[in-house]
């Protein structure tokens, strides 16, 4: 299939929807977010009946649009470990950034990890596609998503540079 934009008189949600619609992916809903076949939700946060479902191609586009490799990091060491009991907060922190501890790490992890939530909140999502427990201070992810966003890490510009290639977690760290 061959079709043809003019960036002059073509609006860009025209576009858009003319490019969407050559690779058969569903068009955005009127609001912005694409509308979601129940075939094709990968994930659905548990007991979030307002919280939007995330697709294969939503994880792919998140990882797509993280810009670090500490946000990489980030996603690459919570998959690392799926399904519960999830990875603690403070040895992820330390994970993506071993020159600090305690405190220090943690300010750096929730900078991270806003970094995150705006890149998911652009495709529409409220957060990540992780299970984060304050009171346990983990973050979880479901083995179905760790496999696709593994997948996509690997062809990630930046998956060269991330950290595991060079220094891995201990298990059960």
């Amino acid at each position: 299939m061959k079709f043809t934009i003019d960036t002059e008189t073509d609006s860009y949600e025209d576009a858009i929807r003319t490019v969407r619609a050559a690779y058969g992916k569903p068009q955005p809903e009127p609001r912005g977010r694409p509308a979601v076949l129940p075939e094709d939700v990968v994930w659905k946060p548990p007991s979030r009946y307002d919280h939007p479902a995330w697709t294969e191609e939503m994880l792919r586009s998140w990882v797509t649009s993280l810009h670090t490799v500490e946000e990489l990091d980030v996603v690459w060491r919570v998959c690392a470990e799926p399904g519960p009991p999830g990875v603690l907060g403070q040895v992820l922190a330390e994970y993506i950034s071993p020159e600090l501890t305690g405190k220090p790490a943690l300010t750096a992890l929730g900078v991270v990890s806003r970094r995150m939530n705006t890149a998911a909140r652009e495709l529409r999502a409220r957060d990540t596609p992780f299970v984060i427990n304050e009171v346990k201070r983990t973050r979880t992810v479901d083995r179905s998503v760790a496999a696709i966003l593994l997948d996509a890490l690997t062809e990630h510009p930046l998956w060269p540079r991330m950290r595991h290639h060079s220094n891995p977690p201990a298990p059960g760290s």
